[in-house]
């Protein structure tokens, strides 16, 4: 591979990971578009990108987590927020869910362009109409029960199909549990810190158990653009969601999911 088509998809990394649109539907697109073969070493650098920019961002809420979890590691007192808990209950379902379907093989079967454009638009009309409520709740993360965290949860486990997009997905089930929109798209872009690391460690452990050349340069090139790209998008998405709606990107999936369905399947 050279180094084009991985600025290219370091750059559609960043930009999709947090907005509703689905990074895996874009990255498989381009994939098909580009005659780009997978790479799982490339994979993993570019959710590693993302993922530094969600840390960064949120880093008084990302440092809080990681104390609240290896309260070992730390002698300093955690505050006391009940958004650390909600994290982890929120996270479990698409832990156990999502671990079972990678395992047995059965997430593969969603991996088509007909699917993901069914699924672009199907999802991307289940944001619009959660999205639409007549009442804008000033429910914060903080405020939410284990059950309603539960519930955005399991909405997380339809990011297993490719096009749902699991930052639209988690954005839907947050707004139906009463999150406003600020806190919906926060709730979202903090719940990708535990999925990204367990995701990625997955295929690592693969790389790791076999003798593939990596080419260190590539890697690092992917890593820090998406990085700057996935961060410019958290900060774009919260903007935009204090005073926007959704809809926009529900045009754009609808565009986009027809497109698919006409022209590449």
């Amino acid at each position: 591979m050279h180094i084009f088509p991985v600025i290219i998809l370091a750059i559609i990394q960043g930009i999709t990971e947090f907005l509703p649109i689905s990074s895996s539907a874009h990255l498989l697109i381009t994939a098909e578009m580009m005659n780009i073969r997978e790479n799982l070493s490339l994979d993993i650098s570019l959710h590693l990108g993302t993922l530094m920019a969600v840390l960064i961002y949120f880093r008084t809420e990302a440092l809080n987590f990681f104390k609240f979890i290896m309260p070992f590691f730390s002698s300093n007192k955690i505050s006391k927020t009940k958004i650390n808990q909600n994290l982890i209950v929120a996270s479990l379902p698409i832990i156990f869910i999502g671990g079972l379907a990678y395992m047995s093989g059965f997430a593969e079967t969603f991996r088509n362009l007909h699917f993901i454009g069914l699924s672009t638009i199907v999802f991307g009309l289940a944001l619009y109409f959660a999205d639409i409520r007549s009442n804008e709740e000033s429910l914060k993360v903080d405020n939410l029960s284990y059950k309603k965290s539960l519930v955005v949860g399991f909405f997380q486990i339809f990011a297993i199909i490719p096009g749902a997009s699991r930052a639209g997905v988690v954005y839907t089930g947050s707004r139906i549990v009463g999150l406003n929109r600020v806190e919906a798209a926060k709730f979202s872009m903090l719940l990708s810190i535990p999925v990204i690391l367990i995701s990625a460690s997955i295929p690592a452990i693969e790389i790791a158990n076999d003798s593939i050349a990596i080419n260190f340069l590539y890697l690092f090139s992917g890593f820090i653009i998406s990085f700057i790209t996935a961060y410019l998008s958290i900060s774009i998405l919260l903007n935009w969601v204090k005073n926007n709606s959704m809809i926009p990107f529900v045009i754009y999936r609808i565009i986009l999911g027809s497109i698919i369905l006409i022209y590449f399947t």
